[in-house]
């Protein structure tokens, strides 16, 4: 008789710890503020790669300034990376479809970048990529935010954190590549290459 209470207590116990582990979970997965979705309900379809490719213009000097330093710290001198440190500089860049200010533009890169070394020149940089040339890609943004050292040998990469409009839920890789650079004014064009992954 004793026994069969035992088990019969065991039992109610093992069953009251259930309801509160499925209460818990239940309470972890659905809260007033989020709901699971799956990506048909967001109208989502196959996961594309699509291959960008321009070239920004910063302007630092000249009658058409494209970039803004928002707090000069003295001379502008790319040999000596502890005085640059710390400078910020907001930008409306034109992107165009050749390496020349006069070719096609497709957009701009609207953002700002912060030397972020004092060893080197280093950039924080956040560029919105906002494309602006007729066509399916018109309104649609794709953003990027890394590290560039902007005086590497060779090609440059960071990473593509998310996009709108055609470029929703974006994800992939810029590479960057320094098509001509002036080392007095600070003017450079940069030649953009993007893999971005989309819906």
């Amino acid at each position: 008789m004793l026994l069969k209470q035992y088990s019969l207590f065991s039992v109610l116990i093992t069953l009251f710890l259930l309801s509160i582990l499925l209460s818990e979970a239940r309470l972890m997965s659905s809260h007033p503020f989020s709901a699971k979705l799956s990506a048909k309900a967001m109208a989502l379809k196959n996961e594309k790669l699509t291959h960008l490719h321009f070239y920004y213009h910063n302007l630092l000097a000249g009658p058409n300034v494209t970039a803004l330093p928002l707090n000069p710290k003295g001379p502008l001198d790319f040999n000596d990376p502890a005085g640059l440190f710390g400078r910020l500089t907001m930008v409306d860049n034109p992107l165009t479809l050749d390496p020349e200010l006069n070719s096609t533009t497709v957009g701009s890169a609207q953002g700002l970048y912060g030397v972020a070394s004092r060893s080197e020149v280093a950039f924080v940089q956040l560029f919105n990529f906002v494309f602006t040339a007729d066509g399916e890609y018109r309104g649609s943004t794709v953003t990027v935010l890394g590290h560039n050292s902007i005086f590497a040998d060779g090609t440059r990469e960071m990473p593509v954190v998310g996009g709108t409009g055609v470029f929703g839920f974006a994800r992939g890789k810029v590479y960057f590549k320094t098509y001509s650079f002036d080392a007095i004014t600070g003017n450079v064009v940069v030649e953009c290459d993007i893999y971005v992954f989309h819906y």
